[in-house]
């Protein structure tokens, strides 16, 4: 499916949900909703049509009445009033990083490249800790559902065992590092990308000894532009989405 067929698809059932109820700061459809006004689009997977990875790809209607899309699971999904994105910091440390080339690493340009890129150039080693050597373990992306209660502005909601993706999981004996990855370079990011692993590992219940730490890691090459940057994230009420709050940031320029 198309951007444009996408945005049109999404612009079409949320004028008419919010037609009918105007004054609502929340407003559920599903997947049969989806399938239902796409009907004459061939796509196999009505969940991509819902998902927008950047504020300035919704729909104009959303974003002009100030809502955006979370999911609640099971096919299920709700227009919410209220902010889902949150913008990039200004990067506050740039860092020169030599790194060595690798007949893999260059074929590769998948977000899941990238998780090996960060361990094997120990850009992560550094952020996590300062150094390089560091006793670590790579867990590669999986995909798991998770349930949880979350509030929105006023509204509370309740995502059913929703799917999520992690890309991916440093490991060492007193830090879990879970990690979103994306190989280009937009001002924002879902928010709930990062809410949806801070619940799981808490649906997990880890031992004490671990400390989560969740990291936004944005790779960009190409045109001149060769870095990337981390962002670490943690959320000061773990119950609202909009609690977001920055740790720290670094770039890594590649050289």
């Amino acid at each position: 499916m198309t951007e444009s067929k996408k945005r049109e698809s999404i612009r079409r059932i949320f004028e008419d949900l919010n037609k009918k109820n105007p004054h609502r700061g929340m407003l559920i459809f599903s997947n049969e909703i989806v399938k239902k006004v796409t009907g004459d689009v061939k796509f196999s997977n009505q969940f991509d049509a819902t998902k927008f990875e950047s504020k300035e790809k919704l729909p104009e209607c959303l974003r002009k009445n100030g809502f955006f899309i979370i999911h609640l699971g099971k096919g299920r999904h709700a227009f919410v009033k209220g902010d889902g994105y949150h913008n990039f910091e200004p990067i506050k440390e740039i860092k020169e990083w030599k790194t060595r080339k690798t007949l893999i690493g260059e074929l590769g340009k998948s977000e899941a490249s990238t998780m090996s890129e960060l361990y094997n150039s120990k850009i992560i080693h550094d952020f996590l800790y300062g150094k390089k050597d560091v006793d670590m373990q790579v867990h590669t992306a999986r995909r798991t559902r998770t349930s949880y209660d979350v509030m929105v502005g006023n509204e509370k909601l309740h995502a059913d065992k929703q799917q999520i993706e992690i890309d991916g999981i440093f490991e060492t004996e007193e830090v879990i590092a879970a990690i979103e990855v994306k190989n280009v370079d937009h001002k924002d990011f879902e928010i709930r990308q990062l809410f949806n692993i801070m619940k799981y590992f808490e649906e997990k219940k880890l031992s004490s000894k671990y400390k989560l730490r969740i990291i936004f890691v944005v790779r960009v090459r190409g045109k001149g532009e060769n870095f990337f940057r981390l962002y670490e994230y943690e959320f000061n009420d773990k119950e609202r989405l909009d609690s977001i709050k920055l740790v720290r940031n670094v770039q890594y320029d590649i050289n």
